[in-house]
């Protein structure tokens, strides 16, 4: 029996040690556990946070497109109109006055006295030159003249149209129109006034 006690004696040692080893595995995957799931949580929390970023990346980049295909069609409407809609003034105030003379003709209309002025245009280098006359007409013609104005291949826009029923003729209408073109200056241009008879 004393031989017995002996071997557990020297055992002893061998088994706390062993006890010892057991506890310190045990705490070991215990707090090894609870860490991978705290690690497990953080990674998904990343994660959902970066797709999140993603997003907003990629929302912020459609923005930006968008922006820049607008940008582009401004770029180009401005290209079209100073390149081809607009000349400087020396080289396109004939063509533009024989222009308003042809539309009138071919709208049957002959205005007595045509007034043309020039003014400059704050902030942009353009002249704005406007055109007024007035006229007697049937409704049909005054219509006419209209629609040949808005679809003229030069930059003539009406500005202004006034319409009074004719108290000389009940199927005819006085009409005031003011029309306006633009040119491309250098330099602001000074005003101007010049009459010509039709």
């Amino acid at each position: 029996m004393r031989a017995g006690l002996e071997v557990w004696k020297r055992r002893a040692g061998l088994l706390a040690l062993s006890t010892l080893f057991l506890v310190g595995n045990l705490v070991f995957f215990f707090a090894y556990g609870t860490n991978t799931r705290a690690r497990e949580q953080a990674l998904e929390d990343r994660r959902k946070a970066l797709e999140e970023q993603v997003s907003a990346a990629e929302t912020e980049a459609g923005r930006l497109a968008a922006q820049r295909d607008r940008l582009a069609q401004v770029t180009s409407a401005l290209e079209e109109f100073y390149g081809s809609r607009i000349g400087p003034r020396r080289d396109t105030l004939a063509p533009v006055i024989e222009e308003v003379h042809a539309v009138l003709r071919r709208a049957g209309i002959a205005p007595a006295q045509i007034s043309y002025q020039t003014v400059s245009v704050r902030d942009l280098p353009l002249t704005e030159m406007q055109i007024s006359f007035g006229f007697r007409s049937d409704y049909a013609k005054f219509k006419r003249l209209l629609s040949l104005f808005e679809g003229n291949r030069r930059w003539i826009i009406v500005r202004e149209a006034g319409l009074a029923r004719d108290p000389e003729s009940p199927a005819s209408v006085e009409v005031r129109l003011q029309l306006a073109t633009y040119f491309a200056e250098a330099s602001p241009a000074r005003p101007g006034r010049a009459r010509v008879g039709a």
